[in-house]
């Protein structure tokens, strides 16, 4: 199967107008989010851009419930595509390689219910057969899973993270592309 890779701008507390102006400049497809960025802030010229919003997940947390359902209330946004639940970091938005407490995921929370999820936060090769038979995720989404050292991806761990996910997959999951 022939598959295009997507261009997705990551950004963290960025402004809409930096944001904007990326995202016209390298005419990306979709956009994520990884800071405390609320839904009705998206600006109208950004409302037909998908978007992925990066949340953590520690369920006992009324702010991690607070953004989901500020996401997904009324009115909700259709141009919202889905949660990338990530693991919690007091300091850094995402990448830290932390394990997301994958059994506060399953059943899936009313409040991340109604968007589709893509796992995220400390997956690797070996753990993510685990991951995606508890969780059933929509998606998974690895960083520095698959790397040989802080900051270097290792093309066989990448290998071995996409076989694993095929592997279990089968028909369980979507394909990120899919999601857009």
């Amino acid at each position: 199967m022939d598959r295009q890779a997507l261009v997705i701008g990551v950004f963290v507390n960025e402004s809409w107008e930096v944001i904007q102006e990326i995202t016209d400049r390298f005419s990306l497809d979709a956009i994520q989010l990884h800071g405390s960025e609320r839904a009705q802030e998206v600006p109208i010229a950004l409302r037909d851009m998908p978007i992925i919003k990066a949340i953590p997940w520690r369920a006992e947390t009324q702010s991690d419930i607070d953004m989901a359902m500020n996401w997904t209330g009324e009115p909700a946004l259709s141009c919202l595509k889905g949660f990338l639940v990530d693991a919690f970091d007091p300091i850094q938005f995402g990448g830290t390689g932390k394990v997301v407490r994958w059994d506060l995921l399953n059943p899936r929370p009313q409040e991340l219910c109604k968007n589709r999820l893509i796992l995220a936060g400390g997956l690797t090769p070996e753990n993510l057969a685990q991951a995606i038979n508890l969780v059933v995720p929509d998606a998974v989404d690895t960083a520095s899973g698959i790397e040989s050292s802080p900051g270097v991806k290792s093309a066989e761990r990448m290998k071995n993270f996409v076989d694993e996910a095929r592997k279990v997959v089968t028909d369980k999951g979507r394909w990120l592309a899919e999601l857009l």
